[in-house]
């Protein structure tokens, strides 16, 4: 497993400062309260949750793709930590196995009584009730401690994902992919917003009848002036596809994000595009960016 600390460092700098009210209501972590959680859990978190607990849980919790540190618990040998999304599954791993493997499987709550104490924390949470919280946090806690005597109450239909590229079946690689996938999310959400500053930009989508060289040639042409967003490419390769998820700029002024269904980019920046710089990304692309689709 890598860390993923450098590359959620860089992420953040591009969630746009319009949405972070909205990620008020959760906050990311310090490494004392991670310390603790393992402390109480009695087992050492992965080093790339840690960094996306550190850096990232406020948008991923928000987002509804990240379990809130105080709600993590032990399903028999398993720990998950995220929300597939659209699925509602559960993610995570077996338990003090170092290799990453990501595991896939339905929660055994048959008396549905978890979410009633997710939606009490998640109250107390938007009315800043701190009292609230704890007694939330506690009764969640003390439910799954008892869910998990005896063992026979382990998560059901476990499965390993061990298919297709490195985010679908790594800690590290998946938990990079889901911070990409929400700052993606977030931005579409208000891509038709109208604004005299955008640090936001689509480009228009790819045709679909040209070929895997002329996606090749992009590739090589934004290489000029953009890098992968990670030193390590298989954390966000797209197998045959040449391009990859995310590039930065060289001198870390923009983000692009190449978006999958339908295929287009994404371009932020952390303040309004400059002409210099939109044009030079036209030209490399061959496409023309806009404010919304």
């Amino acid at each position: 497993m890598y860390a993923i600390e450098k590359e959620l460092k860089i992420l953040r700098q591009f969630i746009s400062p319009k949405y972070m009210d909205g990620l008020k209501k959760w906050k990311c972590y310090s490494e004392d309260e991670i310390l603790a959680t393992e402390k109480r859990l009695h087992v050492k978190l992965p080093v790339p949750i840690r960094d996306i607990y550190r850096h990232m849980a406020d948008l991923l919790v928000t987002s509804g793709y990240l379990r809130p540190l105080e709600l993590l618990h032990c399903e028999g040998n398993y720990l998950g930590f995220f929300l597939s999304p659209g699925e509602g599954d559960i993610i995570g791993i077996q338990k003090r196995k170092t290799s990453g493997d990501l595991y896939t499987w339905e929660e055994n709550d048959p008396k549905e009584m978890a979410w009633e104490y997710e939606d009490e924390l998640e109250t107390a949470c938007e009315a800043g009730d701190d009292d609230g919280k704890r007694k939330a946090v506690a009764a969640y806690q003390s439910y799954w401690k008892k869910r998990n005597i005896p063992f026979i109450h382990a998560p059901l239909n476990i499965r390993k994902q061990d298919w297709g590229l490195r985010f679908n079946r790594s800690l590290d690689g998946y938990g990079l992919f889901l911070v990409i996938h929400a700052i993606q999310e977030w931005e579409e959400m208000t891509r038709d917003e109208h604004t005299h500053e955008p640090t936001c930009l689509f480009s228009d989508f790819f045709p679909a009848k040209f070929s895997k060289e002329y996606f090749q040639n992009i590739a090589d042409r934004i290489k000029d002036d953009f890098i992968p967003l990670s030193d390590h490419s298989e954390l966000i390769d797209l197998g045959d596809f040449p391009l990859q998820m995310a590039y930065v700029h060289k001198n870390q002024e923009a983000l692009l994000v190449l978006g999958i269904e339908p295929v287009c980019f994404m371009l932020l920046t952390k303040t309004a595009a400059g002409r210099g710089l939109l044009e030079r990304v036209q030209e490399q692309t061959g496409l023309a960016f806009h404010v919304g689709f």
